[in-house]
């Protein structure tokens, strides 16, 4: 019985991509599928679409940083006296129209421009990130949500076993077979079982609210009934994962970007001692006397280079040493965290394993051979209580395992930055 947590999901209100909020349908139903909720998430978590945004802003970037200067025009009115206009009637009256052009030194733009891609690129490995860390929440909060839906029905299934047996202590009494203390051990029992069960019900509502807060959608919409997830095993080696996260890491690729743009601004600093120019082009209008014109080309000289252009050769190459240092301490830090995620989901793997063929299995088979012991009188019902808190723990335990694992191979897959399966 999944109670009436068991709804189906057919529409939200989502942001539209005006801004408003409008109805849309969305792809989430019962039982709550992972790869749609994982969908869902990439078109609609507000963190992924704020990182694809701000990649698209810095796409934009190096069309403009590449681009000349804006051109200059004006026009200019030259008059004789304060009293009358003169245009016309003095040849020291004219009107000039000019244009103006700076032209950056020949490779300043392209320098310019390849910063720029470079650091859209990094922002493009930023999405990335963002991306990755968003879908290893979605996952690890959708295993705790099917963990919670589990860990409820093994103690709904074992309330009914345990009012069985309560039931069997009290005809046991009531014919004079037992004592009053057994059947105050069985609800005693029974109410810890309530207890447990509040407990979850509370981690339930929490953890709906958390991952309706991953999909953008209100804190108490309805969530349906979560598939058990497929059980996932790591089969990779740490070194194969290791070099997998220096090829795919998203840290790694912005470092490398970063520095990419840094040697280019370091070039630029040093392309900054050289001059830039002005063209400009002049007609001059004096009414009854023959037009003029006048072209020129203007230099603008790096005058002040010892406290200007050194200057920002020192600040570029400053940069540059600080990419390349972050870039080593991401790399340490994330083959650190591999090894550490690595470690976790192996003791995991054992545990999960463990319960499974061989702590459960004796666990039903002790509490089945207490609860026959019990009914012929050779143990007491401590004993068969006592087996059955423990087949009960060990079950619980069994299926919380289960979702320390998911969640670390969810953790693990965002830091490599590439699926973990071959």
């Amino acid at each position: 019985m999944r109670r009436l947590r068991t709804l189906v999901v057919l529409a939200v209100v989502l942001a539209a991509p005006a801004g408003s909020r409008g109805e849309e349908h969305d792809a989430l139903g019962a039982p709550l599928d992972l790869d749609a909720v994982i969908a869902f998430a990439r078109a609609h978590n507000p963190e992924i679409r704020a990182a694809r945004d701000k990649w698209r802003a810095a796409q934009a970037r190096p069309a403009q940083v590449g681009a000349l200067p804006d051109p200059m025009v004006d026009v200019a009115y030259h008059n004789e006296s304060f009293d009358r206009l003169t245009l016309g009637s003095t040849d020291f009256a004219w009107v000039r129209v000019g244009a103006s052009q700076e032209v950056p030194f020949p490779g300043k733009l392209g320098l310019k421009q390849t910063v720029a891609t470079r650091e859209a690129e990094e922002m493009g490995e930023a999405f990335r990130r963002v991306e990755l860390d968003v879908i290893s929440r979605v996952k690890t909060n959708y295993a705790e949500y099917a963990h919670l839906d589990e860990q409820l029905d093994i103690l709904h299934r074992n309330k009914t076993l345990l009012e069985k047996l309560a039931r069997t202590a009290e005809a046991k009494y009531a014919v004079g077979q037992g004592i009053q203390q057994d059947v105050l051990q069985a609800h005693v029992a029974l109410s810890l079982l309530i207890d447990r069960d509040t407990v979850l019900q509370q981690r339930w509502e929490s953890q709906t609210a958390m991952l309706n807060a991953l999909l953008d959608r209100p804190a108490s919409a309805s969530l349906g009934m979560a598939e058990h997830p497929v059980e996932r095993t790591l089969t990779r080696s740490l070194d194969d994962l290791t070099a997998a996260a220096s090829a795919h890491a998203p840290e790694l690729k912005m470092a490398d970007r970063r520095i990419a743009a840094g040697e280019s601004s370091v070039a630029l600093a040093y392309r900054e001692y050289l001059p830039d120019f002005v063209l400009r082009a002049d007609y001059v209008h004096k009414a009854a006397l023959l037009p003029e014109w006048e072209v020129g080309v203007g230099v603008k000289v790096p005058l002040y280079f010892a406290t200007k252009q050194r200057a920002g050769v020192d600040e570029a190459a400053a940069g540059l040493a600080e990419s390349r240092s972050t870039r080593d301490n991401a790399a340490h830090n994330i083959a650190a965290e591999v090894k550490d995620l690595y470690a976790r989901a192996q003791a995991s793997q054992r545990l999960v394993t463990l319960y499974r063929t061989t702590v459960i299995p004796q666990a039903h088979l002790a509490l089945d051979s207490a609860t026959s012991a019990y009914e012929v009188a050779k143990v007491d019902f401590a004993t068969l209580l006592n087996s059955f808190t423990m087949m009960l723990e060990y079950e619980m335990r069994y299926h919380e395992e289960q979702a320390n694992l998911q969640k670390v191979l969810a953790e693990l897959e965002a830091v490599v930055g590439a699926p973990l399966e071959d």
